[in-house]
């Protein structure tokens, strides 16, 4: 028996409200902010200082403008991470390019010494997870990302040289300019959310928002309670007072900015 035309007309589109009608995110563009930094945490690199090379033929990077800042949204379901990838920071002049890695869980960093000094590269505050290595020049590491977080490698040599990487297992992330603007790209779904800012190698700042209605993002990191910025907690971080030991070990190191 032939069915009805009309039927046959009707059920595709009782099917299609009754999709309509199930739960999911509400999806409404991409979120603009500004991320405004203590004065204190506006420096380009986690340390200022000079290294004497016994080599004077090394060239060294100028310190570039950028703190490399990082927004990222937390909280968000039935949204997926990143594809993991392989990334390539080259280590060059006393500096990494790019200092700042954003990626999904499980991404390889491939480590590239591209420059005539040699370091020793690890992540301080989880020695297990990257051992110290020496990377000669010429050499590279490559070294896997897991679980999601914010990881800052370090050269035991060179304090000053560090990378970020940022693992992220949600699709809303965006690096700050230089005037402390962001745009997360894509369809960010409408609803409560955490932001969370990476700065100077560690979070700095979480803040809770909605995302309903996609207006502009004012994000104010506060000072810390001592007054400025604390130094990132790494067991391997150098003290900065002269008068002790290990404040006049890292003044006869190195040459940099």
């Amino acid at each position: 028996m032939k069915t009805p035309i009309l039927v046959r007309t009707l059920v595709p589109a009782v099917f299609v409200a009754l999709v309509g009608l199930a739960p999911g995110p509400a999806w409404a563009g991409s979120l603009r902010g500004t991320v405004r930094l203590p004065d204190g945490a506006r420096l380009p690199r986690l340390y200022q200082g000079y290294w004497r090379l016994e080599n004077g033929n090394v060239p060294v990077r100028p310190a570039s403008g950028k703190v490399g800042t990082v927004v990222v949204l937390d909280g968000i379901s039935g949204v997926h991470a990143p594809p993991p990838k392989t990334v390539t920071v080259e280590i060059a002049g006393l500096d990494a390019q790019p200092r700042v890695v954003v990626v999904g869980p499980g991404s390889v960093v491939e480590f590239k010494n591209v420059g005539k000094t040699t370091h020793e590269l690890s992540t301080p505050a989880d020695v297990s997870m990257m051992p110290n290595e020496r990377l000669n020049p010429g050499t590279f590491r490559h070294q896997k990302f897991g679980a999601p977080g914010g990881y800052l490698v370090r050269c035991s040599e060179y304090p000053h040289l560090a990378i970020s990487v940022i693992v992220v297992d949600s699709p809303f992330f965006a690096l700050v300019d230089d005037k402390g603007a962001f745009q997360i790209p894509g369809n960010v779904p409408d609803g409560k959310a955490t932001l969370r800012v990476w700065s100077t190698g560690r979070w700095v700042h979480d803040e809770s928002i909605d995302t309903t209605g996609k207006q502009e993002v004012t994000v104010r990191v506060p000072v810390s309670k001592t007054g400025k910025e604390p130094e990132p907690k790494d067991p391997d971080a150098r003290d900065s007072d002269p008068s002790s030991p290990e404040g006049k070990e890292s003044e006869s190191k190195g040459s940099s900015e």
